[in-house]
């Protein structure tokens, strides 16, 4: 059991975990838009201000499950009883009418609800997306059910000092803080007051003086999309990622043992592979006296590993020449990081960094160049500039 589940939650800790989920919820701004955070909260605003967008149906039931099959919204018009299945996704999917369908025949089959829906009428499918991909149109132009499917968009907008949700030509108010607008910058409101229970226990194992920073922190990482946060059963390890498997994502992963407290962030790499997106985990050692978690903090080292990080192996005269097996060394000096990374023939690493960084792609001109060479032996040292590369990096994998 290498992190704890839902199943493990007592009653007092969903309790928590409820009042935590609707005391924190917000919106997030990334590439220029704003979006939910996770497909959930798209259906928890959806589901608490039904009766106000959807004024002429009747919300019958939320993640309603037949045969395996479990759609978002199964409701029915208020007028005739005419079922009605909504699908929300909170980004593009390719497979939306295959899916409305399976849940067709389910209920149809069913005949879920006999007493509240009227099954002689047509069940009507509605889709509503940021956005619709090509395949869905095809889909369902290919369909004997094409009349009764409906593609709605829906968009996120900052209007004045509040965002909109619109739909249909209909805007609807979110009474949620936006993570993320340019303009403004992280404050007091946007953080968790209420953290769930096993972060919370979590939390209460570190360091008094750690705590706030941890919390500045832990928001940058909970503010990214398809983020989870675990927690280990001995409350002395978090993990930022999809999932806890070797074939999950990750960003970031705070460890707090005997042997100190450790940061690891999952950034770019030197490989000697052609591998599209070179990733690996560092942790960071920061200079002394230096405050965990905090932004301004000066990292000394970093160091590529898939355990622990040991500061015995500095006492090694030979440590710097130690390296993974895609070239990287293993402890780097901070200011190293850039050109280390990138030394070698190591194309897609280089590539990376200055996507990440400068938002160009290939081909460069002079000037980019030139601007390369002043950053690759002199990077930044501060905390702060490394958990702003493993967030780029986190989104651009993950899109």
């Amino acid at each position: 059991m290498p992190y704890l589940k839902s199943k493990h939650l007592t009653t007092n800790s969903k309790r928590r975990n409820e009042e935590s989920d609707k005391a924190n919820r917000k919106l997030i701004y990334i590439g220029g838009e704003i979006c939910f955070q996770s497909e959930q909260d798209l259906e928890d605003y959806i589901e608490a201000y039904f009766d106000i967008i959807f004024p002429e149906l009747v919300l019958i039931k939320r993640q309603h499950s037949l045969k395996m099959q479990r759609c978002d919204l199964l409701c029915c018009s208020k007028l005739d009883k005419q079922a009605v299945i909504i699908e929300l996704k909170n980004e593009e999917d390719r497979g939306l009418v295959s899916q409305l369908l399976r849940y067709r025949k389910n209920i149809l089959q069913n005949q879920s609800f006999a007493d509240r829906i009227d099954y002689s009428l047509p069940i009507k499918l509605i889709a509503i997306a940021p956005t619709f991909h090509e395949d869905n149109y095809t889909d369902k132009e290919a369909s004997k059910f094409e009349d009764d499917i409906y593609f709605w968009k829906f968009h996120i907008e900052y209007q004045t000092t509040s965002p909109k949700f619109q739909l249909e030509g209909k805007n609807y108010d979110i009474l949620y803080p936006v993570f993320g607008l340019p303009s403004s910058s992280q404050n007091e409101d946007l953080r968790s007051t209420i953290l769930p229970a096993f972060t919370h226990n979590f939390e209460s194992k570190l360091p008094v003086d750690a705590r706030q920073n941890f919390r500045i922190i832990r928001e940058l990482f909970m503010a990214q999309p398809k983020i989870k946060e675990m927690v280990s059963p001995t409350y002395r390890k978090i993990l930022y990622g999809t999932g806890e498997g070797e074939n999950h994502k990750k960003l970031a992963e705070i460890t707090n043992t005997g042997k100190g407290i450790w940061l690891f962030l999952w950034l770019p790499t030197k490989v000697k592979t052609n591998i599209k997106i070179p990733v690996a985990r560092f942790g960071f050692v920061l200079a002394a006296n230096n405050s965990h978690f905090a932004q301004d903090s000066v990292v000394e080292w970093l160091v590529c590993t898939k355990t622990t990080v040991s500061l015995e192996d500095r006492s090694n005269n030979h440590f710097w020449c130690s390296f993974n097996r895609h070239g990287m060394t293993k402890w780097t000096n901070a200011n190293m990081y850039l050109c280390q990374a990138t030394n070698g023939i190591n194309i897609n690493t280089l590539d990376l960094f200055i996507y990440l960084l400068k938002g160009a792609t290939r081909p460069f001109d002079d000037s980019m160049w030139e601007w390369w060479r002043s950053q690759e032996k002199n990077t930044p040292t501060n905390l702060g500039w490394y958990i702003d590369l493993a967030i780029k990096t986190w989104n651009y994998r993950i899109k």
